[in-house]
């Protein structure tokens, strides 16, 4: 016999772990911690026991409340994530030995910001970010010429411009960056 926890999951859903069992846990546990913690009662656990069992049970009485609960704590499970994910990538950029501050900090937590939104987003690029329908129309030789172009005058600009130009140019801020992170 295999073990198939998709199964396992079905069953206890039938027999309502999530719509009962677990939201009874959990305002039961709520309600004990705030009651013992306030001592509205007196602080007499076993006055708190009955009285956050009572709180549950009529609250997972409620399936308008439940619902509630069930569509509510996935979606800051969610939140949660997101927030660990955006600080995992801040802290790619901005760790602890790598010394960035000001606008290089400033860079990376732009960065971070897009990526997160791009990694929420990625189900929706084709619907919401689709390419324009005339970019489909061009033929591949097009297409390259178009972004061989491009990339060539962003390079010329580059070598061209001068060190001292008022508002530098793309190498010297690259070089400036490097002098912030090497501490020179």
């Amino acid at each position: 016999m295999s073990f198939d926890l998709n199964t396992i999951f079905t069953q206890w859903e039938s027999m309502g772990v999530f719509n009962i069992v677990l939201p009874l846990l959990l305002i039961f546990t709520l309600a004990f911690a705030i009651l013992n913690k306030v001592k509205i009662l007196g602080g007499k656990k076993n006055i708190d026991v009955i009285v956050a069992f009572i709180i549950a049970l009529l609250t997972v009485r409620n399936q308008y409340i439940i619902g509630l609960v069930n569509r509510f704590l996935p979606n800051i499970s969610l939140f949660l994530v997101v927030i660990l994910m955006f600080l995992l990538m801040l802290g790619i950029f901005a760790g602890e030995h790598t010394g960035w501050k000001g606008g290089m900090l400033g860079i990376a937590t732009l960065v971070s910001v897009l990526f997160v939104i791009w990694a929420l987003s990625a189900d929706y690029i084709g619907e919401r970010f689709s390419v324009p329908d005339w970019w489909y129309s061009v033929d591949e030789q097009t297409k390259a010429t178009i972004v061989f172009v491009a990339i060539f005058v962003i390079i010329i600009a580059w070598v061209t411009k001068e060190p001292g130009q008022k508002g530098g140019g793309f190498g010297d801020w690259i070089k400036e960056r490097m002098q912030e992170i090497s501490g020179k």
